[in-house]
């Protein structure tokens, strides 16, 4: 159902991969994504950087070590976008 939503705007298959981690196992480090998806690190830096500027993930500094970054899903915007592929007002 995830990748329904990514679908819809014809978003790459690097996205939909890289979206579907971070909602399935998130919150998780770029390094952490690179280990769990079948692309390379420069697609998932391509992927985070769109789903970043479309609002799909948020981006926050990790407290255990402030060098690296946690990304996760944005529940508002994943609940706002399920609810228009099912046609719910």
């Amino acid at each position: 159902m995830v990748t329904n939503i990514l679908d819809k705007y014809g978003f790459p298959d690097s996205c939909k991969n890289v979206f579907s981690v971070i909602v399935n196992d998130g919150p998780l480090s770029s390094k952490e994504i690179v280990s769990k998806v079948p692309c390379s690190t420069r697609s998932v830096r391509y992927a985070l950087k769109r789903l970043l500027e479309d609002e799909y993930i948020e981006k926050r500094p990790c407290l255990r070590d402030m060098r690296q970054s946690l990304y996760s899903a944005n529940i508002d915007k994943l609940i706002g976008e399920l609810q228009v592929l099912r046609g719910v007002r």
